[in-house]
């Protein structure tokens, strides 16, 4: 009787090592699985602005708020995307302002909230995202969830400045073109 329990233990024993190891083995090595995954570097919104006059890059603002559900999905799907976060890297400094903090920001000699940023750049449904050129003055703003590729699509234009030479429509044209050919 005792045998048979000790070979179960045993048996027992065995299974737990061997599945841990082999979770071990898809997960890689520790020094693998430490590594952290890219992200976008969000930056004080007075902060940011600063370094996009400094580095002469697009600087935008997600003015969202902590009850947001698409101010989630967006952080997931747009701001989580491989692609986003790799041409912000290069176009652009990335700010986030929550709407509803009474947190002050340096902002054209001034100090104001995020409630107040908010209202100054005419926020009126969450998420909202800013865009604004290496002068710090605003090219638009835009309400609601933004998809990732629709993203790109805006960062590219804006930050390359195609918006003084043609319309967004006729941008997004060149590009499929572009990325057809």
């Amino acid at each position: 009787m005792k045998t048979k329990r000790l070979q179960h233990l045993v048996w027992v024993v065995g299974l737990v090592l061997s599945v841990g190891l082999t979770n071990q083995l898809l997960q890689g090595s520790g020094k693998e699985s430490n590594k952290k995954a890219p992200s976008i570097e969000w930056k004080r919104f007075d902060q940011g602005l600063e370094l996009a006059k400094k580095q002469n890059k697009l600087f935008v603002v997600d003015f969202y708020t902590d009850w947001c559900h698409w101010c989630k999905v967006m952080d997931k799907e747009t701001y989580g995307n491989k692609q986003v976060i790799e041409l912000v890297k290069t176009k652009a400094v990335m700010a986030k302002v929550n709407a509803e903090t009474e947190e002050k920001y340096a902002f054209r000699g001034g100090r104001y909230s995020g409630r107040e940023l908010s209202i100054m750049f005419g926020v009126k449904g969450f998420p909202t995202t800013a865009f604004m050129n290496a002068k710090g003055e605003l090219i638009t703003t835009i309400s609601g969830y933004i998809p990732a590729d629709k993203f790109t699509l805006i960062v590219k234009y804006l930050a390359d400045n195609w918006y003084h030479k043609i319309d967004f429509d006729e941008f997004v044209k060149r590009e499929e073109k572009k990325n057809k050919g």
